[in-house]
């Protein structure tokens, strides 16, 4: 199985899971004198085996993650830190958008003005920076997800 699908059916198995949990929550309490319309044993252990199998597919892909090396800008690394890296840049990129100009502030009645360390189109030109850089990793990323056998 190649590793994107691994993570694809990974998402499934997830989604199952959120819905199983609040199936078993919403038929917990029944009314009585009425059948029970869905056993809470049967449906906990369904929960239990579902989990198994999401954490044996879990430890798969990281197993895949940290020891798949690929390069990047010339440098050997494992898809793990790729990812890490991406993370990284998202932060970086989330960060940036609070960086605005602060206008004046009155301080024992004067008035004071803020001063920018960067104007606004310096920081513009490096959030475009980093986005590009990490739609590139991100487009790597997919790609070698496509191309590299999970490993068992």
């Amino acid at each position: 199985m190649l590793l994107g699908a691994a993570l694809q059916e990974l998402k499934i198995m997830q989604s199952k899971l959120a819905r199983l949990y609040v199936l078993r929550r919403e038929t917990f309490n029944f009314l009585e004198n009425k059948e029970i319309e869905v056993d809470f044993n049967q449906i906990s252990g369904e929960i239990k085996e579902l989990i198994e199998q999401i954490r044996d597919l879990k430890v798969k892909i990281a197993k895949t993650n940290n020891n798949t090396l690929i390069e990047v800008n010339g440098q050997k690394m494992s898809i793990q830190q790729l990812i890490l890296i991406i993370g990284e840049l998202r932060s970086e990129l989330f960060q940036l958008q609070y960086l605005k100009p602060r206008g004046p502030v009155y301080l024992g009645g004067q008035a004071v003005e803020y001063i920018p360390q960067k104007k606004q189109d310096e920081v513009a030109d490096l959030i475009s920076e980093i986005e590009e850089k990490k739609a590139d990793m991100d487009k790597l990323l997919q790609a070698k997800n496509w191309n590299v056998e999970l490993i068992e």
